[in-house]
This record gives C-alpha cells, structure tokens and sequence, in this order.
C-alpha cells in the first residue's frame, strides 16, 4: 500500500509545489493488528492440534510453537492445559452450531427438504473434508470422561446445544415431541461417530434415512 505524504522541500525539488512542499511515495506497513492475537493464535492452533492427535497426546509445547508464542504466554493467558482446551472447545462450539445451521438452511433452499433433513448433507459434507476424524465434541467428551471437568463439560455442553438446534429445527417443520427430537439427535451423534470412526461419510445418508422414515410416520413432509 502507498500514499503520497507532504515533506518540506527547497523548491525546484522533483514534484515540488507552489507551496514549496514535495509529494513523496511512502509506503505504509500493514497494521499489527491484522496478525491473530496471541489469545486467539492459541484457541485455533489448540483446536486444530487436539482434534488431531487428541488432546491428551497434545502437549502445551507443540501448541505454542503452533501458535507462535512462548509457554509463558500460554499460561499467562489461559493458566492451564486445562482451561485452554475447554475455552478452544466452546470458541469451536460457537462456530460449528452456526455453520451447521447456516448450511443446512442454504441445502433446504437448494433441495427444497426440510431444513432438518438437510441438517445430514451438512454432516456428510463436512465427513469427506474437515470433519473426517468425526465429531471433536463427541470425541472429547469420550477422551475426558471424568465428570464434573472443564473439557468434558465444554463438550457436552456443545451437544445439548446441537440437541437444541435438532429440537428447533422439528419444530419448525411442525414436530413438537421430545421423544422424536431425541431419536433424531441419536441419528445426528451416530452420523458423527460411525462416519468418523470408520471414515465413512456415507453414515450420515443412511442417518438421514432413517430419520426420513422417523418423520414420515408422523406425517411429516
């Protein structure tokens, strides 16, 4: 990026003015702030490290370097191992659950189906390309089991969110039955699950038909 800055000059200078300034081209570096904050660097490369190798193979050491601060920075932010992967959880959370409700409403405009069963073309998607290891919320709720921990209770409480937005969805097609939203969540966790174990996207098509069925038997369509 350049912009012209004013510097006095003797006139007769090189693009000298009746005012007797000179137009210089400077060029003006790009602000700090377009590079990601520490707190952030540290949330994104914890996300992406954990859901790779998981989290108790994932060691603070390779998350800074990843996030391009020192350990000190790490703990300064986040106090613990601990802290850090249930806040990069929740931050993953916030932006999972509006992805998948984002697309599932663009898939039912392109489908014309419910934006419910649109829900498992998202999860087949998202099983052949970032998601192919499954769900990471799943996934850490199984890895930390102790209850009552921070990282397990970032987990869960991302899928009573999705459960929430599972509800929502059936109620907008005009489904309003506890029972019903629980069985399609089972569909949605399985989808997840036997898609990323088995590195099978096609799990969530066979999910999506059986919840297809589930709903036709309330007259649902």
């Amino acid at each position: 990026m350049h912009e012209l800055a004013r510097a006095a000059a003797p006139r007769g200078s090189l693009g000298d003015t009746d005012d007797g300034s000179v137009y210089r081209s400077v060029r003006i570096l790009p602000a700090m702030t377009d590079r990601p904050n520490a707190h952030d660097a540290l949330l994104a490369a914890t996300s992406e490290l954990t859901y790779a190798r998981g989290i108790t193979g994932t060691g603070v050491d390779a998350i800074a370097a990843r996030a391009g601060v020192t350990k000190r920075t790490l703990y300064q932010h986040f106090g613990s191992k601990d802290r850090l992967v249930a806040e990069a959880l929740s931050d993953r959370s916030r932006r999972a659950l509006l992805g998948l409700e984002t697309n599932a409403r663009r898939r039912a405009e392109e489908t014309g189906e419910l934006v419910i069963l649109a829900l498992f073309d998202v999860i087949e998607n998202a099983l052949h390309t970032k998601t192919k290891s499954g769900c990471a919320f799943i996934n850490a709720s199984l890895e930390i089991n102790r209850p009552g921990h921070a990282v397990r209770e970032a987990a869960l409480a991302h899928l009573r969110a999705r459960e929430g937005l599972i509800q929502q969805l059936l109620s907008e097609a005009g489904v309003e039955d506890a029972e019903l939203a629980a069985q399609v969540t089972v569909l949605v966790d399985g989808a997840y699950a036997v898609g990323g174990s088995r590195r099978d996207p096609a799990a969530a098509r066979h999910a999506k038909a059986a919840a297809a069925a589930l709903l036709a038997s309330r007259a649902v369509s």
